[in-house]
């Protein structure tokens, strides 16, 4: 079976996906893209785990 090819981009030098950020004091979460820009608030870490997996897919 062959295997998949690597990514020729080493791990250190790729930007991390979007980031799940709580707000100090307050009860939002913030989800961030890979430049740290404000994508979107949410009220639940729940509903910041969802919108992170629609935008990944």
């Amino acid at each position: 079976m062959p295997q998949e090819p690597k990514d020729p981009v080493p791990a250190a030098a790729a930007k991390p996906d979007y980031t799940i950020v709580k707000q100090t004091k307050s009860r939002w979460w913030e989800v961030r893209d890979p430049d740290n820009e404000l994508v979107c608030l949410t009220v639940y870490r729940k509903g910041a785990r969802e919108v992170v997996r629609r935008l990944a897919s």
